[in-house]
């Protein structure tokens, strides 16, 4: 499946950068949906999963800016063992 078939969800809570995060992704996606200020990260995971619309959803950070290549990636869902796929962020501090 194709990244762009998945409700794509932007959860922040006070990151500084958060208006400026969320814009960039709406530029890029601009059916971003939003969870903001749910306390805990299990809490705001559970919170895109009731706002999700889609059986599997990719959640994104605040803080973080998205690769636009990110987008044009594939999934193989066939293995059912998998019930959570994770990317690593580019930190340019180190």
């Amino acid at each position: 499946m194709k990244i762009l078939d998945f409700d794509i969800v932007f959860l922040s809570y006070d990151e500084p950068n958060a208006e400026e995060h969320y814009a960039d992704l709406c530029n890029k996606v601009p059916w971003t949906q939003r969870i903001h200020g749910v306390k805990g990260s299990d809490a705001a995971h559970k919170a895109a999963a009731e706002l999700s619309e889609t059986e599997w959803f990719i959640t994104i950070d605040a803080d973080n800016i998205v690769d636009p290549a990110f987008f044009d990636l594939d999934l193989d869902m066939s293995n059912p063992d998998i019930e959570v796929y994770g990317w690593c962020g580019k930190n340019s501090i180190n």
